[in-house]
């Protein structure tokens, strides 16, 4: 049972369902990532949206990461660490509710979202970011374009990221979670520059993964960081390969020197939680890092100006609002347009996701209702060993009030206590941040689940439903498996207009071999034409300026598969585009019977194959800076897709293709 907690030490005064749910032990806390779990909780990374400054936080120590511009310009949303020094021995929730009690003053418009616990290792005790890099090296040509990648386990030594002279053409990277130093420009982690890699290479060389230990890229008493780099291949190779890498594995279009890459090395759990928590911070700071040195190198080169700049970020999860106005969304298109203001030539590049075939997403209209109730089925896998996320939302506008979402267990399950909720704020909470409302689903006194709502970003009513481990974890608590009915009933309220819908997606669950969590995927039930592909785009692409980019099978000219396709109603009409759509599309598998792209390995002469719209995304993003680099226009070039008339079809090609092929092939 969830224990009563006093005022301040009420986590859910301030903060929204994911939180409360994470970082409350008689939640979801025991099923959390490692790193979340872990009872040291004194040092967090956060983001805060509006006129919130994390200086007002009492009690604590808390850093803003390099931004770009400074944070004088004040940004739409502003992420920051912060090290608690209070020595009070509390839970994690209620030890953070008493710091974020400190931003909790009625008559602020600021909102907080905690991400997840930081290694006190990686907090680097003098953080100098207006120092220069001790270590830099001016490149020898100078630079026409800057390559941005942000991933996990980033193989930076790979000699496929030298230049024709020999030395590094990876200017700067950031480790977020390595070992800190004592003095350093980031405020967590380490940054390397090319003139360090160098130094390293020429003492290491042949042998990297020395090199990786010797410099804290391979740490086996750092989670964060851990062993990656000793496996054969990573997510973060793969992806780094592609975009900037020249090697006999790689496409012919070779990336001259005047090409300098910036690089950010994610957190692990950041990089393998699929479940959309926790993320910002990390994300947001190496977009702002990334722009930061990209606007260093042009200076300390001589230039006038900012230089072209494309950002790799192969990241995203996939229930959200999709509609441009997340906080990471938010965020990514005040930057593009501050950026394009003074150089127009900046992307920011991101794949669409991999989950048009996964049964993740429902569009529920006023024609699919039954007597006026909306009803899909949830049917949630045998032997998951972590939780499980749907979020529901409502159209922008509608007002909620009479409406409730009800929870319907398996045939045969034991009564349970908290299966409704309605959307309306509770009074009880505290008017900061989104209005909000929370229930737990309880069965003999053991949470099962959450029920949450709230007024996202004070523009739109979500609903959240998570729910505990299927399996059996050592907790002496389990959610029953099986199908489970969501019912979202207008009651007495406002029913939703004749071309409006509810819109339903579910967070991924995948599976990290690394950490072994034994996450397995939930799915949507529902009659034909509810649940679909299209609209199941990655929840953080949204943003207008972004890049977008599908996956292309090689040979036949179709969608992979997998491909994740934008919004698209089927109304009296006709189909009907809706939301953000593709860009583009690039190849991701290069035929049925070579399915995904070569690219590097871990270590010089090593080489892997990788599935998804990440690797078309790498691919774009290399196709752009070459185009940059050369003084075009960033899609200069863009293949026609196959002529088709105008009509459904073409509608629908688009929403899983774009408007052009990526003319980069193998």
């Amino acid at each position: 049972m969830y224990a009563q907690r006093t005022p301040e030490e009420r986590i859910d005064r301030y903060t929204g369902p994911y939180e409360r749910w994470v970082f409350s032990e008689e939640l979801g806390r025991p099923y959390a990532f490692p790193a979340i779990r872990q009872a040291e909780a004194r040092h967090m990374a956060a983001i805060l949206e509006g006129d919130g400054d994390p200086a007002q936080m009492t009690g604590v120590t808390p850093r803003l990461p390099p931004l770009w511009p400074s944070h004088q310009a004040g940004h739409a949303v502003t992420p920051f660490v912060f090290r608690d020094e209070s020595t009070a021995t509390l839970s994690p929730d209620r030890a953070l509710a008493k710091r974020l009690d400190t931003l909790a003053r009625p008559g602020l418009s600021p909102r907080v979202r905690l991400n997840m616990p930081l290694s006190p290792e990686s907090w680097v005790e003098t953080y100098a970011p207006e120092t220069s890099a001790p270590k830099w090296r001016r490149p020898a040509k100078t630079p026409k374009a800057i390559l941005g990648v942000i991933d996990d386990g980033l193989p930076f030594a790979h000699r496929a990221f030298l230049g024709s002279d020999g030395e590094s053409r990876i200017s700067h990277l950031w480790l977020q979670s390595a070992r800190a130093l004592d003095r350093d420009r980031v405020p967590v982690g380490r940054e390397i520059t090319n003139g360090e890699i160098d130094i390293l290479r020429a003492k290491y060389a042949p042998d990297e993964r020395r090199l990786y230990r010797a410099i804290g890229a391979i740490d086996g008493d750092m989670p964060e960081i851990g062993r990656l780099l000793d496996h054969h291949a990573t997510h973060g190779g793969h992806i780094l390969g592609l975009a900037g890498g020249n090697d006999a594995r790689l496409p012919d279009l070779l990336l001259d020197d005047e090409i300098q890459i910036v690089a950010v090395q994610l957190p692990n759990t950041v990089a393998w939680d699929t479940s959309g928590f926790g993320k910002e911070m990390f994300m947001l700071s190496a977009l702002h890092y990334i722009f930061a040195r990209a606007g260093e190198i042009a200076r300390d080169c001589g230039g006038e100006g900012e230089l072209p700049l494309v950002v790799n970020f192969s990241y995203g999860w996939s229930a959200g609002r999709h509609d441009g106005q997340s906080e990471m969304e938010a965020a990514i298109q005040q930057m593009l347009e501050r950026r394009r203001e003074r150089q127009p030539s900046t992307a920011v590049v991101m794949p669409t996701g991999n989950t048009f075939e996964s049964d993740m997403h429902a569009r529920i209209g006023p024609d699919d209702m039954e007597e006026g109730v909306a009803r899909i089925a949830w049917r949630l896998q045998p032997d998951d060993r972590t939780s499980s996320y749907l979020e529901i939302w409502l159209p922008e506008g509608v007002d909620p009030q009479g409406w409730q979402v009800r929870v319907i267990p398996p045939p045969g399950t034991a009564e349970l206590s908290g299966c409704a909720i309605d959307i309306s704020a509770d009074p009880e909470l505290d008017p900061v941040g989104d209005p909000r409302r929370f229930v737990e689903l309880e069965q003999d006194g053991r949470n099962l689940g959450q029920l949450s709502v709230d007024f996202h970003r004070g523009s739109r009513w979500r609903a959240v439903i998570a729910m505990i481990p299927t399996a059996e974890t050592g907790t002496g608590r389990r959610l029953p498996s099986g199908l489970w009915t969501i019912e979202i009933d207008p009651g007495t309220g406002t029913p939703i207009g004749a071309e409006e819908a509810l819109y339903l997606w579910l967070q991924r669950d995948d599976d990290p071999r690394a950490l072994g969590m034994g996450g397995r995927q939930s799915h949507l039930e529902g009659p034909s034409g509810i649940v679909r592909g299209f609209g199941c785009l990655s929840a953080i692409c949204s943003a207008p300026a972004a890049t977008r980019v599908a996956g292309l099978r090689g040979g036949l000219g179709c969608p992979a598969p997998y491909s994740s396709g934008g919004g698209v109603d089927h109304l009296s009409d006709g189909p009907v585009p809706w939301g953000a759509q593709p860009s583009l599309t690039a190849l991701s598998d290069q035929g049925l019977a070579r399915p995904g792209l070569p690219s590097l390995g871990s270590v010089s002469g090593s080489g892997a194959r990788l599935v998804g719209t990440s690797a078309a995304a790498a691919l774009a993003s290399r196709w752009m800076v070459s185009n940059a680099a050369a003084g075009k226009p960033l899609e200069d070039g863009l293949s026609p897709l196959p002529f088709l008339p105008p009509g459904d079809a073409q509608i629908l090609r688009a929403a899983r293709l774009g408007r052009g092929v990526v003319p980069v092939d193998f």
